[in-house]
């Protein structure tokens, strides 16, 4: 049959030479995942370096009233304990729980560099959003980010700067280091059961160091119908 028939073929016979539809990469399929689900209460351990404690994060509480510090006694705080349980009460919302909310910092052009049987590991240059004082810090880090190969979900992420830079003029860090763990909740997404930020340098000719390290435990399904996406405030 020459070339200039294939034109007289049935409609019927065309999925038969129609080429096959790439498949999605197991790093698109993680970004891709769900997000709807249930809304959880989970107890949290908090240590950054000003306030060492314990708390219970329940997201369908108004705002600001979200984070209940279980101990120390919130009445004993005093100084920068008692300036960051105050921020943390405003700030804390619930929906950065879920490692979807990773996915803004994962551009599309992020590299396979390793892969089993079970997951797949990509490397990337971080993205910023339109943050532009995180912008000069994220260009200077390398994001790495696990997702799984059996079911669309990310496993870990972490960024973090392969030598000393300056984000400005009159500031330098010496070192970054970003990690999350995430693990399985009931729904099946992954939420950040893990977390350590820990940063250090010098400004205005002044050292510093930053620590932020949380851990995520007894989930908690709350009843009716209270769902809560990684976008929710």
């Amino acid at each position: 049959m020459r070339l200039t028939c294939l034109s007289r073929l049935p409609l019927m016979a065309l999925p038969l030479i129609a080429l096959p539809a790439l498949a999605e990469t197991p790093l698109e399929k993680a970004l891709a995942a769900p997000t709807d689900g249930p809304a959880y209460r989970f107890d949290i351990k908090i240590d950054d370096g000003t306030l060492k404690g314990e708390a219970q994060i329940d997201p369908t509480r108004p705002e600001g009233e979200r984070l209940t510090l279980v101990s120390p006694d919130p009445a004993t705080l005093k100084g920068d304990a008692a300036e960051t349980y105050a921020k943390l009460q405003a700030r804390t919302s619930g929906e950065n729980l879920w490692c979807t909310s990773f996915t803004a910092n994962i551009p599309a052009d992020a590299k396979l560099i390793s892969e089993s049987g079970e997951a797949a590991v990509y490397s990337f240059t971080p993205l910023a959003s339109e943050d532009k004082d995180l912008e000069k810090v994220y260009k200077h880090l390398t994001g790495r980010v696990t997702v799984s190969k059996e079911k669309p979900a990310i496993l870990a992420f972490e960024m973090f700067a392969e030598k000393p830079f300056k984000p400005a003029m009159v500031a330098k860090v010496d070192s970054f280091s970003l990690k999350a763990d995430c693990t399985p909740a009931p729904d099946g997404r992954t939420y950040i059961s893990a977390f350590a930020l820990d940063v250090s340098g010098n400004a205005m000719m002044q050292p510093f160091s930053q620590s932020d390290h949380r851990e995520v435990t007894k989930l908690v399904a709350l009843p009716g119908d209270a769902t809560l996406t990684a976008g929710d405030k």
